[in-house]
C-alpha cells in the first residue's frame, strides 16, 4: 500500500497543471524508477564493470515514452526524446547504446509492466482477441532478407497467415493475442507465427494468469478446450458461437457477451493506432518483443495516472499535450 500511495502522489503532480511532454516525462521517471528500485534493488551496482551514467530507470522511461508519443521508429523517437527533454534525461547514451540497453532490460521492463496491473481495477471477466502484425508487404514476402523469417529460440517465425476481419486476407508476419479486463486494460500478451490456431496460444496465455471467465470471438470455439481450461486452470471459457450451433446461449447473455467483447476491439484499435502494436519496425524477435512490452507497459502507465487524475481509464491520447 505504501508503494502504490508513492506513485500516486506522483501521479497527483498532474493535477491541475498544463500536461506537457515535459512534465508527464518527469512523472513517468519518478514512477520508474521507483518501481525499478522495488523490484530490482541495487542492480547496477551489482553488475562487474562501472555503474554506467544514464540510469536503467531513465532507459526504460525513454522507451516507454517513445512508444507513448506514438513514435512508430525507434531512432526519430530517440532522436526527439534527446532533443526535447534533455534537462529531464542528461545522461543518455548514444543511439545505438541505448537500444542494446533497451533490449537488455526488456525482462526488467516485463516484471514492472505486470506489476503496474496490480494498481489498476481487478475484475473477474477477461475478453481475449488476436490481431495481425504484418512484417512486409505481402509482395515483398518471398525477396524479404529479415532474420524473422526464420526461428528463434520458442519457435516463433514469420509465416503466411489470414485476417478477414481486417481487410488483410492473407499477410506475412505474425499474430498477436492479447487479454484485457472489461475496461479494455491489457493484462497479457503473446506473439505467435501467423498461422498459429489462436485458441493454442490461448492455452498458453491461460496458464500464465488467473481468469475466471474468458470472453472470445468464434475462433475460440473448441469444447475440448472449454473443458482443458477448466479442468486444468478453473477458467470459463465462452466464445461467440455460431448462427448454426444447435446450443445457443440465452438472448440477455448473448447481447452482453457483444457488447463486452466490443471493449476489446476497441483497445486494439487504440494500440494500434496510438502505439502502432500492429505494425513490425524491429530486426530482430529480441527487438519484436521488447517492443511490444514497451507499448503495452506505456499504456498501463498512461491509464495508472488516469486513474490517479479521475480520468477515464482508457483516454490516452491526449494525456499529453491535452
Amino acid at each position: 500500500m505504501d508503494l502504490q500511495f508513492t506513485l500516486q502522489r506522483y501521479a497527483l503532480q498532474l493535477k491541475n497543471q498544463p500536461r506537457t511532454l515535459r512534465r508527464v516525462a518527469g512523472v513517468f521517471q519518478k514512477i520508474m524508477k521507483t518501481l525499478y528500485d522495488t523490484y530490482f534493488p541495487n542492480a547496477e551496482a551489482r553488475r562487474p564493470g562501472r555503474i554506467p551514467d544514464a540510469p536503467d530507470a531513465d532507459i526504460l522511461t525513454v522507451g516507454w515514452l517513445i512508444e507513448y508519443i506514438g513514435e512508430d521508429s525507434e531512432n526519430s523517437g530517440y532522436r526527439r526524446i534527446k532533443a526535447e527533454l534533455k534537462s529531464v534525461f542528461p545522461s543518455l547514451p548514444e543511439r545505438s547504446r541505448f537500444n542494446r540497453r533497451r533490449r537488455n532490460l526488456a525482462s526488467a521492463s516485463e516484471v514492472i509492466r505486470r506489476a503496474l496491473t496490480h494498481y489498476l481495477p481487478q475484475t473477474d471477466v477477461f475478453i481475449v482477441d488476436s490481431f495481425p502484425m504484418p512484417v512486409c508487404d505481402f509482395k515483398r514476402a518471398n525477396a524479404s532478407k529479415s532474420d524473422l523469417k526464420w526461428a528463434d529460440a520458442t519457435g516463433v517465425l514469420a509465416t503466411y497467415g489470414n485476417c478477414a476481419t481486417k481487410g488483410l486476407g492473407t499477410f506475412f508476419g505474425f499474430r498477436g493475442s492479447l487479454i484485457t479486463t472489461t475496461h479494455g486494460l491489457p493484462l497479457d500478451f503473446a506473439i505467435a507465427s501467423a498461422n498459429t490456431d489462436d485458441r493454442e496460444v490461448l492455452r498458453l496465455l491461460a496458464e500464465r494468469g488467473r481468469y475466471r471467465i474468458i470472453l472470445g470471438d468464434k475462433g475460440y470455439i473448441s469444447q475440448p478446450l472449454q473443458q482443458e481450461l477448466l479442468e486444468t486452470e478453473g477458467t470459463v471459457l465462452f466464445p461467440t458461437l455460431r448462427r448454426n450451433q444447435k446450443r445457443q446461449y440465452p438472448e440477455a447473455f448473448r447481447r452482453l457477451h457483444g457488447r463486452m467483447r466490443r471493449r476489446i476491439e476497441t483497445t486494439i484499435h487504440q494500440l494500434t493506432d496510438q502505439f502502432h502494436v500492429s505494425r513490425i519496425r524491429a530486426r530482430t524477435h529480441w527487438g519484436v518483443r521488447t517492443r511490444m512490452s514497451h507499448k503495452l507497459g506505456s499504456c498501463l502507465l498512461g491509464a495508472f495516472i488516469n486513474q490517479c487524475l479521475g480520468r477515464p481509464l482508457m483516454k490516452l491520447k491526449d494525456l499529453v499535450h491535452a
